[in-house]
């Protein structure tokens, strides 16, 4: 794997710039830095970038996940949200691999039984193939009633950085997205497949409730969807520059 140093508050503007440039001139940049600044540790630190990425936009082609109060579909908005992830990652100059890039399941056609087991697997297998990767899935919550909203991090027992790495993007996520939210991280148990089956730091974030009508509208909208890559990135940097 190639390696390459990144200063992480130097990287953290670039990619965040180069992002917004890419969303028709958003000024999230702006609001984000009249907010909160980097924690000391990760503007003093030199980051090394040793780690891959890999960029899981859940569910996709015939899986369309949760259906939004508005009729929006999760593999939508879990994939809007990884190209935004990506495009950070790649301007910080951080390896990363996305799982689909596509509106499609991770599994070759010709398969016809067990699909969506399949595409779990295969989802695997990218993260099993790089050297040192890091497992970030993108998902919507659903809850049959509406009132509950917030991002919230699970995170596989199976490697103790995985906690350590949901609880900086679920930090992130209060500082930048919502102070109210008092959703804590939760441990996954083998009901989350991919979390169950990977051995290395791997998270699955929660982006918030397309059963919620008010927080729908927000997830579906573009300037959300780019922050919720920007505070995910965020969490992603300091954990690297504490690796």
């Amino acid at each position: 794997m190639k390696k390459h140093t990144v200063s992480a508050v130097a990287g953290f503007l670039a990619a965040a710039i180069a992002l917004c440039a890419l969303c028709a001139g958003e000024v999230l940049l702006a609001r984000f830095m009249r907010r909160e600044p980097l924690p000391t540790s990760a503007s003093e630190t030199e980051v090394e970038s040793r780690y891959c990425v890999v960029i899981d936009a859940g569910h996709g082609g015939i899986d369309s996940g949760a259906v939004g109060a508005s009729g929006v579909l999760e593999k939508d908005i879990n994939l809007a949200v990884a190209r935004k992830l990506e495009a950070l990652c790649a301007a910080a100059g951080i390896d990363c691999v996305m799982t689909r890039s596509e509106d499609r399941l991770v599994v070759d056609d010709s398969v016809r039984e067990r699909r969506k087991m399949h595409d779990l697997k295969n989802r695997i297998a990218i993260a099993k193939a790089e050297e040192s990767p890091i497992f970030v899935s993108i998902h919507m919550n659903n809850f049959p009633e509406k009132r509950y909203s917030g991002l919230q991090v699970w995170y596989s027992k199976n490697d103790e950085r995985s906690r350590s790495l949901a609880a900086l993007i679920q930090t992130y996520a209060r500082t930048f997205l919502d102070p109210s939210n008092s959703r804590e991280i939760k441990r996954a148990g083998s009901s989350i497949f991919v979390l169950d089956r990977l051995d290395v730091p791997a998270v699955l974030v929660e982006c918030g409730f397309l059963s919620n009508p008010d927080e729908c509208e927000r997830l579906a909208s573009d300037s959300y969807q780019t922050e919720l890559a920007l505070v995910i990135f965020s969490g992603i940097l300091e954990f690297l520059a504490d690796a």
